[in-house]
């Protein structure tokens, strides 16, 4: 795997290396498998441009609102739920 790194250009382009798995993705809302754990990309109108998981290498292309890295076990299925919706699963 190789080294994990962000480039941000004008919140509009973001370039990524040490990507390893694409696991959802819409306009909305991008979350991803790195080197560093999970990390979920959000923002409006946004499209995958380039990807080469063989290289580790994504390109996304939008309007880029926020990142945020999340640990190797986390369950990111439960993000944005209130807390009274996880217990009565």
């Amino acid at each position: 795997m190789s080294e994990h790194s962000i480039k941000l250009s004008n919140r509009r382009k973001m370039e990524l290396t040490g990507v390893s798995k694409v696991n959802t993705f819409d306009d909305e809302e991008i979350i991803l498998e790195t080197s560093m754990g999970y990390l979920n990309i959000v923002g409006q109108e946004m499209h995958i441009s380039m990807l080469n998981l063989d290289e580790g290498r994504l390109m996304i292309e939008g309007s880029i609102t926020g990142i945020e890295y999340k640990a190797q076990g986390s369950d990111l299925k439960t993000k944005g739920k209130s807390i009274l919706n996880r217990l009565i699963k």
